[in-house]
């Protein structure tokens, strides 16, 4: 049963990790070119670049959270089939 734990912990770590990086890189592609930011001297530049960062981790922290959760659903799901294989 210890495998199946162990299974279960991978799967929500790499659902946390996978989720995060996808939700900060669409977060901050979708802000980025988002018109309401300005790019067009050094205060609008710094000013978007702020914005595109902060949101991007907000959401990429919320994209960890749900990825976590998904990977935690998928690894009780999958170490049960697992087990079956090795027998």
């Amino acid at each position: 049963m210890a495998t199946c734990g162990e299974w279960i912990k991978k799967s929500a770590c790499i659902g946390a990790s996978l989720g995060g990086v996808a939700g900060f890189f669409y977060a901050a592609y979708i802000m980025a070119t988002s018109p309401a930011l300005g790019w067009t001297d050094v205060l609008d530049t710094m000013e978007s670049v702020v914005v595109v960062i902060v949101c991007a981790v907000i959401i990429g922290s919320l994209c960890i959270g749900i990825g976590g959760l998904a990977g935690l659903v998928l690894g009780i799901v999958a170490s049960p089939l697992s087990s079956f294989t090795k027998h």
